[in-house]
């Protein structure tokens, strides 16, 4: 895992403090994760107000150092060490076999088969988005939210390429309703699938020794908010 600075420690911290601060937004999501994350590395955020975005994996890109990372913000209570999970992509495997180069693929077939055609699906748009995003270091970034947003866990790390041999896929249970992949080396459990929604999720296992934070969210009231945004004489 990879860890942040002193100064980008303060600078994630105070970031947050800021934006929970402004009463017109009520949560740490999508772009604003994006545009928090950018301004705790100190690179140039992308404005979405000004430039066109597009469905890439790679949400932030530090051009100079040619450094990626596919970013996510998810509620969790954090008693570590812990696992979690989150969808990383729709992988409709059975409509698109021939394409990833599997004859025909069915609820039938066997797991190992079809969890090999997952992991093709997935890395296919690790590989090319990174490609495509000039991208040479290929990373994921994971901020952990508790239930009442006073507690933070900052997790980032390698994207981890597996190999076929690497796992071993099975269903949960006869009704062939989820798919799961482990790691033949600890048996732990990497990837989920559900076919009926086509949702291919990643889990992930935070150690004890992961970056951790407090804090207490503290609003403006909005006409507060609004005279200090707009530099407006107090009343």
């Amino acid at each position: 895992m990879y860890k942040l600075t002193p100064e980008e420690e303060i600078r994630l911290l105070q970031g947050i403090q800021a934006i929970y601060a402004i009463p017109f937004i009520h949560d740490i999501t999508d772009f604003i994760w994006e545009a928090l994350f950018s301004y705790t590395k100190s690179i140039p955020i992308v404005d979405p107000l000004t430039t066109s975005r597009k469905k890439l994996l790679y949400d932030v890109v530090d051009e100079s150092s040619k450094i990626g990372w596919s970013i996510k913000a998810i509620q969790k209570s954090l008693n570590l060490p812990t696992t979690f999970e989150l969808v990383i992509q729709r992988a409709d495997i059975f409509k698109k076999s021939t394409v990833l180069g599997f004859e025909q693929l069915d609820i039938n077939s066997h797991p190992q088969r079809l969890g090999e055609a997952l992991l093709q699906h997935w890395y296919s748009k690790v590989v090319s988005d990174a490609i495509t995003q000039n991208v040479l270091d290929k990373r994921v970034c994971i901020l952990l939210k508790s239930p009442n947003r006073t507690k933070y866990a900052y997790f980032e790390k390698k994207f981890t390429i597996y190999e076929a041999k690497d796992l071993a896929w099975y269903w949960t249970d006869i009704t062939k309703t989820g798919l799961q992949g482990s790691r033949k080396a600890d048996n732990f459990v990497v990837f989920r699938w559900y076919p009926n929604q086509k949702q291919l999720f990643e889990r992930f296992y935070l150690p004890q020794d992961t970056f951790t934070f407090e804090l207490k969210p503290l609003r403006l009231a909005p006409d507060e908010a609004v005279r200090l945004f707009l530099r407006l004489p107090g009343s």
